[in-house]
């Protein structure tokens, strides 16, 4: 089924998991919520990809269909993933808690902060990348929600002290298949701008 009204278009051709995911996400985040956004790509894995990341991140698909050998997916953004039953939406409560707790320590207890925030195209993405570097013995980072200005709904990113560190576990976890999208520099304007990547 074709899908025609959308407010913009993505063509992802060309690239692989986790790349075009990736840039779904980030495009999607630059429209309002209830828009849609028209993803053309050929990477096989696209469809599994997609449909897997709209259910984690509560946006949804319209329509999915292939045409002359590519894949088109319509995307609706939505407002966020607060979890479907009942124990996933207190997990999801009680995460953002935590999250939220370890934040105020930082302001309350005057500790260095994080200068630069490493953000993922879903909270469960950041988890799996948490629970993954951690299994390596990858520590030296901390764990916390997505600033407003970033990203006014929920998300999780990972701080780092050092610019360095921040590119080489951003690189990293991307060579590994992680849906890494940016590193923001934490300024005193509050205004997160990206650091530029070489990809």
């Amino acid at each position: 089924m074709q899908v025609k009204e959308y407010k913009k278009e993505l063509d992802v051709r060309g690239l692989f998991c986790p790349l075009p995911i990736t840039y779904v996400s980030k495009e999607l985040k630059n429209i309002p919520v209830g828009e849609r956004l028209k993803v053309i790509a050929d990477d096989k894995a696209f469809e599994k990809d997609i449909k897997n990341w709209a259910r984690e991140t509560g946006n949804r698909i319209v329509s999915f269909y292939s045409e002359n050998g590519y894949y088109i997916a319509v995307v609706e953004r939505g407002k966020g993933y607060h979890g479907e039953k009942l124990l996933e939406k207190i997990k999801f409560i009680l995460v953002g808690v935590k999250l939220h707790i370890v934040q105020y320590l930082l302001e309350i207890f005057r500790f260095k902060k994080p200068k630069y925030l490493i953000t993922f195209a879903s909270i469960p993405e950041g988890f799996r990348a948490d629970k993954w570097l951690r299994e390596r013995e990858i520590k030296d980072y901390t764990v916390l929600p997505v600033p407003n200005e970033i990203y006014p709904y929920c998300g999780v990113v990972f701080g780092f002290r050092g610019k360095k560190r921040a590119q080489e576990v951003f690189k990293l976890l991307r060579e590994n298949g992680f849906l890494v999208e940016d590193i923001h520099i934490a300024d005193k304007k509050r205004k997160y701008p990206k650091l530029e990547l070489q990809t």
